[in-house]
């Protein structure tokens, strides 16, 4: 998962749009990993995880740790101020909840039309132990 890491933060900048971040971690999502229960969620909602509200369109890949009851879990979430239209969007599937393609059911989703057509205040790019 260091290696994808290093994809993403090295391929997503400052200027990538909503549609480049979802094609970036397309690519980093075929990446072969020595983790098994190796699962993507799409994540989406108004959060206040630094204290001040944000709305959040976030994508996650996650593998098991050998031997360990954890999991390792690679986000990235693309960052908006809360307003009145992203205030309606919240849901959050794993791609073993969805008929067909993860990545053109995000790409079809009422949050990736918002998304690409805002101003986006952050990107965060990070990986963690659950």
């Amino acid at each position: 998962m260091k290696k994808a890491l290093a994809f993403l933060k090295k391929s997503i900048s400052d200027s990538s749009s909503v549609g480049q971040i979802v094609d970036v971690f397309e690519t980093m999502s075929k990446m072969r990993i020595r983790n098994k229960g190796d699962m993507l969620l799409y994540e989406t909602g108004t959060f206040s995880f630094t204290g001040e509200p944000l709305f959040y369109f976030s994508l996650t890949r996650q593998g098991d740790i050998p031997r360990d009851d954890e999991f390792i879990q690679l986000h990235v979430d693309i960052l908006f101020e809360p307003d009145q239209q992203n205030a309606r969007f919240s849901q959050a599937i794993w791609n073993e909840d969805i008929d067909g393609d993860f990545f053109d059911y995000v790409r079809n989703s009422p949050a990736f039309t918002y998304a690409e057509a805002s101003k986006i205040a952050k990107v965060e790019i990070w990986m963690d132990r659950t």
